[in-house]
């Protein structure tokens, strides 16, 4: 970073600044070396969000609650794992079960957040990273800003009213083609330890689990009378 500015101060001739005159003539080597830096920075430095640090595990999360003297991302976290019991996201095989035939198994971890108004909240992403990389497409559509204007457009030219809504834990909703499992980690509650655990629902973080998402959410909207727009089919 330094070497950066000394390039940009045209302080390279300058006592005192000479020594990244070196650093300075290898631009691909400073770039690489840059990105490298903030990288190691962003990984080590605390993160903060409206005025709360942010924990990047859960054993920082805990650390954190006892430091603050209550029990935020830990509840959180409880909040998280009670709504996937709710929506029967895992089959327990219980304790010392060995991986079953066909299924592969991942890595889950908690994702911290702090929202606007003080909630703390805690979402179990997996990683998809560890799974074999499917055959057929998953590829999955998203709104875009220009296929919201073009709703907006369509109810101010036909007088229609807008209506917005978000959907909760919308992966939760559909379940997973993917024969992946994993074992109750800290976190997990009663489920904590060596319980071989299936993933049947389409978790955040695997592969296929927009695909999945964006079926169901189209079958709902076309059993209620909708049809997509032939100019886009996400609308």
């Amino acid at each position: 970073m330094c070497a950066v500015y000394t390039e940009r101060a045209k302080l390279l001739d300058t006592d005192g600044w000479k020594q990244f005159r070196r650093l300075a003539k290898r631009p691909k080597v400073l770039d690489r070396q840059l990105n490298q830096a903030k990288l190691n920075s962003y990984q080590s430095s605390p993160l903060f969000k409206f005025g709360y640090q942010v924990p990047r595990n859960h054993k920082e999360g805990l650390t954190l609650d006892e430091k603050n003297g209550n029990p935020k991302y830990r509840d959180a976290e409880k909040l998280e794992m009670s709504q996937h019991a709710e929506y029967s996201t895992f089959k327990s095989f219980g304790k010392g079960s060995p991986g079953p035939d066909g299924y592969k198994k991942i890595r889950v971890h908690f994702v911290y957040d702090v929202k606007h108004n003080d909630r703390h909240k805690a979402r179990l992403v997996t990683g998809g990273h560890l799974t074999d990389v499917p055959i057929d497409s998953v590829y999955s559509g998203v709104v875009s800003l220009r296929n919201l204007r073009t709703c907006v457009f369509l109810a101010e030219v036909n007088n229609l009213q807008v209506h917005a809504a978000d959907v909760g834990n919308a992966h939760l909703e559909v379940e997973t083609k993917e024969k992946v499992y994993i074992i109750g980690g800290p976190g997990f509650g009663e489920l904590e330890g060596h319980t071989l655990l299936i993933i049947r629902k389409a978790l955040n973080g695997l592969r296929s689990s927009g695909l999945r998402w964006h079926e169901r959410f189209g079958n709902t909207l076309r059993d209620m009378g909708f049809v997509p727009s032939k100019a886009d089919t996400d609308i």
